[in-house]
């Protein structure tokens, strides 16, 4: 969560919409190395909540559910993305790789300059569901 709220930072808490659209291409923080970090995110949180189910089902869960929704979403946002800033967003993304970070950073980023409250506020839902689902497993499942 907290690499998510740092990502979220970047992006001024702008990143939760109900449609895809974008003011500004964000190269700069972790999208210098990466360009889903809040997916890559979204991974270690699902790894984390199967790895503390320890049962092999809570894994099949989340691989389907992961692959199922990415594989649809971030070719979707790519296809934005280069319709609305073309050669800038072409040379970012043949230089910073997808879903895997990279040890050097992109060296044409933008400068942005995080509003960390903003990032922090932006994800409280998802920290409200994490405490929620957590509560729940240690309601039903511990002894």
């Amino acid at each position: 969560m907290a690499f998510r709220m740092y990502t979220a930072s970047y992006l001024f808490g702008r990143h939760i919409e109900t449609e895809i659209g974008a003011s500004f291409l964000c190269s700069s923080g972790p999208f210098a190395y990466i360009r889903n970090p809040l997916y890559l995110g979204n991974f270690i949180i699902g790894i984390g909540m199967a790895v503390s189910l320890n049962e092999w089902y809570g894994y099949a869960i989340f691989f389907c559910q992961y692959t199922l929704v990415y594989s649809f979403l971030i070719p979707y946002e790519e296809r934005y993305l280069l319709d609305k800033f073309g050669y800038v967003y072409t040379d970012y993304s043949t230089q910073v790789r997808r879903f895997l970070p990279r040890l050097r950073g992109y060296k044409g980023q933008t400068k942005v300059i995080p509003k960390y409250k903003l990032g922090v506020l932006s994800e409280k839902y998802h920290v409200m569901i994490l405490v929620l689902g957590f509560l729940i497993y240690r309601l039903l499942f511990v002894k």
